[in-house]
């Protein structure tokens, strides 16, 4: 009896920690390769957003990078937008809006476009960051202001491109 009751203590212990790791494991994180250009995306997902990041040519560093989106609400961290902002750390409600928050975004829901001199990267079926490689900037729908994580996509820049 003893060794039943141990079992399924050890049987419960052993589920929560797998269920915890899959949960740290199924973090966002893709590559995507334009056969033209060869140009390399990478777009991964930290603790608090998802970011990609174009290689240079050489695929050896990156060249640019740009915030697709947060995956926790803004609203629920108090960062001030006046320091210095390091990429680990949530986005700051000054830098904001309605779209900058996803929730339950899944690795389905992202799609890539490649064109000629820039990238477009879509959450479901939206467009939410367009990378300039001409400029090496990233235009994002996820925030409300040009700032350290890029630069604001607005109507008259997505006609842009």
């Amino acid at each position: 009896m003893r060794t039943l009751f141990l079992s399924m203590l050890d049987g419960l212990f052993t589920k929560e920690n797998k269920e915890n790791s899959e949960c740290r494991s199924n973090k966002i994180f893709f590559t995507e390769t334009d056969p033209k250009s060869n140009r390399t995306l990478i777009i991964e997902e930290d603790e608090y957003a998802v970011w990609t990041h174009m290689l240079s040519d050489n695929k050896e560093e990156i060249d640019f990078e740009g915030l697709l989106c947060t995956v926790v609400n803004p609203d629920t961290f108090d960062v001030d937008s006046e320091k210095v902002i390091k990429k680990d750390e949530p986005l700051p409600i000054a830098f904001a809006n309605q779209y900058s928050f996803v929730k339950n975004l899944r690795k389905k829901d992202i799609s890539v476009q490649w064109q000629k001199n820039c990238t477009t990267i879509l959450i479901k079926d939206k467009v939410y960051l367009i990378m300039d490689m001409n400029t090496r900037t990233a235009y994002s729908k996820a925030l409300s202001t040009d700032c350290e994580f890029g630069k604001r996509l607005d109507s008259h820049t997505y006609t842009e491109f």
